[in-house]
């Protein structure tokens, strides 16, 4: 089956030429809505145009959790801070993005502006993750430094899994995109190499909407054979119902609901166009099984664990800046061990234990040629660790019969050895008689005594 994804490009041009009586096209007409509107095939996945249409600034003191990622220096993509060095965002637009390119600025109003920017050290991409679908995209980013808590700096918690959304219950999303050219907002032109002739409105902005369930929108996906899969949540409101509704298309952007992480933007048809769609978010409800096994151990690293990791970035990076900037030196060469095993270090069993794709920086030296050798070291590893816990849950505890010591009467005139003539163990020989010779207890009155954990330090 032949599945397209298709990238965003400037569909302006396209929805222009609609009529203004195609702004109230009905439900059903939804069925060719990507056709009209420049998309070629039935079932296209359409990726975010990363714009904001009618957006409130806001400062990062109202939004202390948004966090800038920076590719090469410049705002790539909007995350989420979960602990002091994790943070959460969409998965789709990390796919095979060095990780020497990578940085995380917290704090911030301002897309472009920032003073310290920690070193992304770990990227763990969800392991159902699907790039064609899009179905569970989430990634979480580990930073070698820790960020510090203020003002402007805090991080926010998972809604809980059992969490209800009712109709009427109001919900934001706060991010960085592109200009929408219709208000006042600061246009700047703030181009790079990964989304040419772009201007970014560096402001923080958020949008906010109240709850329709069912969001009978929703279905327009499902007439262009797009499927709403497990993990997906279809929210906000369809430029049909008013032409005016605010909305942001901003890859990663946090839905927060009740002070709370809902979801993160994933996809959709959307925003600025005629005939916008509710966009589409992962749900974080759905993957908290994979959250809550992941960030204790993530968290558990410390930088001593990562400081291999760490420098190893560093020097590569340093690299490649002297190779850039100096055209009489040549790129740093590492020794060039490809058609050998990578070394197994102690990070490497804690790597193994994540669940996921995890990527550092051997995933993308001498152009990924170490990534097969270092994850099929890691897939060894788990399964080892799997076979041990096996063997380990697999292990009956035999039961033990109580005996009392030897009494110290029979340990002082004991003239024989420890051992009789039978080869029975003494305690065991000595050990139900007395002083005299008489028996202590009765074998048939005694109960077996079973080992348990409480027993073992």
């Amino acid at each position: 089956m032949h599945v397209t994804v298709i990238c965003n490009f400037n569909l302006i041009g396209a929805t222009k030429q609609l009529k203004r009586s195609n702004l109230n096209i009905s439900l059903g007409g939804y069925g060719d809505l990507f056709q009209r509107a420049g998309y070629p095939n039935v079932g296209d996945i359409p990726l975010l145009n990363r714009k904001i249409f009618n957006g409130f600034r806001v400062a990062a003191q109202e939004h202390p959790y948004i966090v800038s990622v920076r590719r090469l220096l410049t705002h790539y993509l909007t995350a989420t801070l979960l602990t002091k060095n994790i943070v959460i965002t969409a998965a789709s637009p990390l796919q095979e993005v060095p990780i020497n390119e990578l940085g995380v600025v917290a704090g911030e109003t301002f897309s472009d502006r920032g003073t310290t920017i920690t070193t992304v050290i770990l990227v763990i991409i969800h392991e159902d993750f699907n790039p064609f679908t899009l179905l569970a995209d989430l990634a979480l980013l580990r930073t070698y430094e820790e960020f510090v808590f203020k003002v402007t700096v805090r991080p926010i918690p998972l809604v809980s899994p059992t969490a209800t959304i009712t109709v009427g219950d109001r919900v934001f999303v706060t991010g960085w995109g592109r200009c929408d050219l219709t208000g006042k907002e600061l246009c700047l032109p703030r181009s790079s190499r990964f989304f040419p002739g772009e201007k970014i409105d560096p402001m923080m902005r958020t949008v906010t909407f109240v709850m329709m369930l069912p969001n009978y929108y929703c279905e327009g996906y499902e007439r262009h054979g797009t499927a709403l899969r497990p993990g997906m949540l279809c929210l906000g409101t369809a430029r049909e119902d008013n032409p005016v509704a605010p909305c942001m298309a901003v890859p990663g952007a946090p839905v927060v609901f009740k002070a709370r992480l809902l979801g993160v933007q994933s996809w959709g048809f959307g925003c600025g166009y005629h005939n916008d769609l509710p966009l589409v978010y992962t749900d974080v409800r759905y993957h908290q099984p994979w959250l809550v096994h992941n960030i204790p151990k993530l968290r558990h690293l410390n930088q001593s664990n990562l400081k291999e990791l760490f420098e190893a970035t560093k020097a590569f990076t340093l690299s490649q800046w002297l190779s850039l900037t100096r055209g009489d030196i040549e790129l740093l060469k590492f020794k060039k061990c490809t058609d050998k095993d990578i070394s197994r270090s102690n990070i490497d069993i804690e790597l193994a234990k994540l669940r996921g794709t995890v990527y550092d920086i051997r995933d993308f030296l001498y152009k990924t040629k170490y990534r097969k050798l270092k994850q099929d070291m890691l897939l060894d590893i788990k399964n080892s660790l799997m076979n041990t816990t096996a063997n380990i849950s697999n292990v009956t505890w035999s039961t033990m019969r109580g005996r009392p010591f030897l009494n110290k009467y029979r340990l002082e005139n004991q003239e024989e050895d420890h051992t009789v003539s039978d080869g029975t163990n003494a305690t065991e020989s000595y050990g139900n008689v007395d002083g005299k010779g008489h028996s202590k207890y009765d074998d048939s009155d005694s109960d077996d005594y079973e080992l348990g954990s409480d027993d073992v330090e």
